[in-house]
């Protein structure tokens, strides 16, 4: 098969691929066999101190391959993305310079949904052959709550808003590109009143006690 994407879940205060990240990748070190390339995804996250990282998660995944004995060739880096949305946008750009069609995803199981939607959202079904893989969690259970919650409420954000409001049109890079520059969030640093409306409600019913874990 073409290509292995394991997408990114942050680092820990090491600088290193924290639970959900090396669960992520723990499972693409058991298939990568089958995959010609690997993309390590994400570029920088942002700490509990709120100072960028020194490294890229996908730097800190391409190290934690090679360590596992991957073949430094076989790895390619993404390291432009801040979320999920442009982790398939920027995916996509490179999977496109090389021609390759037969794609496979690595996620955590409660990040799956969202995963889906905007890989297929990205990558038109006519072109390209996608298939998932699900990862453990590897969260507490007012974590694994709060991740559920958040997943639940972008993914129906994003179903509500995507097209109609902000004018995405399914594989079509210009309109992705474009909503990603002026309008998403993670990639815009813009705020507008439906995002501002949906941080508040997550914010509302967010336990406490448990952290999101980006």
């Amino acid at each position: 098969m073409d290509c292995l994407i394991i997408l990114g879940g942050g680092l820990d205060e090491q600088q290193q691929l924290n639970q959900q990240s090396r669960l992520r990748y723990d499972k693409g070190l058991k298939i990568h066999h089958q995959f010609d390339h690997i993309v390590c995804c994400s570029g920088f996250t942002y700490r509990k101190n709120h100072l960028p990282s020194a490294i890229s998660e996908a730097e800190a995944g391409r190290r934690y391959l090679l360590q596992q004995g991957v073949p430094e060739e076989k790895i390619i880096s993404e390291a432009l993305s801040k979320d999920t949305l442009s982790n398939a946008f920027h995916c996509r750009k490179i999977i496109d310079g090389m021609g390759l069609k037969e794609i496979t995803i690595i996620t955590s199981a409660f990040h799956m949904k969202r995963s889906i939607f905007l890989f297929d959202l990205v990558f038109p079904k006519d072109t390209y052959r996608l298939s998932y893989v699900k990862s453990r969690n590897g969260l507490d259970a007012a974590s694994l709550r709060n991740r559920k919650i958040h997943e639940k409420m972008v993914l129906d954000f994003f179903k509500k808003h995507l097209f109609t409001t902000y004018g995405v049109v399914a594989g079509d890079m210009n309109s992705i590109g474009h909503y990603l520059e002026n309008y998403h969030l993670a990639t815009s640093g813009k705020m507008d009143v439906y995002q501002q409306q949906l941080t508040e409600e997550i914010q509302k019913r967010m336990d406490k006690k448990g952290k999101l874990f980006y």
